[in-house]
């Protein structure tokens, strides 16, 4: 698991957990520095999510590519060889 994922988790937890202490307690609500680590922790997830996205998306490319080009190795392509599963 990547830290990024990790991060983004975390902060999503966070997140609902302030919900959650915003709903049982409205008195919270009126106080700035409530309001503004809440948004910090939604900015946060959203910068995380996006991040870790990108790093899972880059990471999937670049193994199909890999399996590509390694199928189609110095042999020629793979229908050409046979699927016996022996390097001749």
């Amino acid at each position: 698991m990547s830290k990024e994922l990790l991060i983004s988790l975390i902060l999503g937890a966070l997140l609902l957990l302030s919900v959650i202490l915003g709903l049982v307690q409205t008195s919270l609500l009126s106080n700035p520095f409530f309001l503004l680590f809440g948004l910090a922790i939604i900015l946060g997830q959203v910068v995380m999510a996006h991040l870790a996205f990108n790093q899972y998306k880059s990471l999937t490319t670049q193994l199909t590519k890999e399996g590509d080009t390694h199928e189609e190795g110095r042999d020629g392509p793979a229908e050409e060889r046979g699927t016996d599963g022996f390097d001749d």
